[in-house]
């Protein structure tokens, strides 16, 4: 365990300060019957750099989630269109917005990325969408309701790979200010794959995690990432 964790000392710089895919919405509560706007943006230190367009051919999954319905959106979103979602949803209540973007190669690393978002129209906020497995590779389920959450409350997060609890993963807690300052919090899984942050800024948060392994039998690449990032936002 010492080993682990001095060697999470040692990557979590390099890991903080690597690029970021996120999904971010222009309002995460927007009121009922008004459009729902979501972006996929690419950046550090959750601050956007550039809005990236949205990629059939890089994109494996592409679902909005309802209480009680899954949309596929692959099939109705234009290739090259931006930003990713721009429509009215059907009623009002909470919603979860899911992408999974496929191999991406970077030199000899070969990454994709699980993005997540939750927020809600209207005054519901009731929901179990926060933990619901999606059947992701890697995934980050929340295992708390943010949508009723204050600032100050702790939000317990748990990592899963390949369906399974992922110990000694590191993960990022980031929430950008009016003023542009940013809160960021680290921690680290324990061998349920549970992180705890205690989230002090009301507003935006971006939780975001990559694990990396040894990519075997891979003839261009050294090593395969996964990056997980899920946005919401607390009262």
């Amino acid at each position: 365990m010492r080993a682990l964790a001095l060697l999470w000392l040692l990557l979590g710089p390099a890991l903080a300060a690597a690029d970021d895919y996120w999904l971010q919405a222009d309002a995460y509560h927007p009121a009922a019957g008004t459009r729902l706007v979501v972006h996929l943006v690419v950046g550090q230190s959750f601050a956007a750099r550039e809005e990236k367009a949205y990629e059939r051919g890089h994109t494996e999954r592409f679902e909005l989630r309802l209480p009680n319905d899954v949309r596929d959106l692959l099939a109705s979103t234009n290739d090259g269109v931006k930003p990713l979602f721009d429509d009215t949803l059907p009623a009002p209540g909470p919603f979860l917005m899911t992408m999974v973007r496929g191999s991406e190669q970077a030199g000899r690393e070969r990454g994709w990325h699980f993005l997540k978002l939750l927020g809600h129209t209207g005054d519901e906020t009731e929901t179990d969408l926060h933990h619901r497995f999606t059947g992701m590779q890697y995934e980050i389920v929340l295992l708390q309701n943010p949508l009723t959450m204050h600032a100050g409350d702790e939000q317990i997060v748990q990592l899963l790979f390949e369906t399974k609890p992922l110990a000694s993963a590191s993960a990022f807690a980031l929430h950008r200010g009016a003023d542009g300052g940013v809160t960021e919090l680290t921690g680290l899984s324990d061998a349920h794959g549970v992180v705890r942050f205690t989230l002090t800024q009301p507003g935006v948060w971006l939780i975001r995690s990559v694990h990396t392994r040894p990519c075997k039998g891979c003839k261009d690449a050294d090593s395969e990432s996964f990056s997980a990032a899920y946005s919401f936002s607390v009262e």
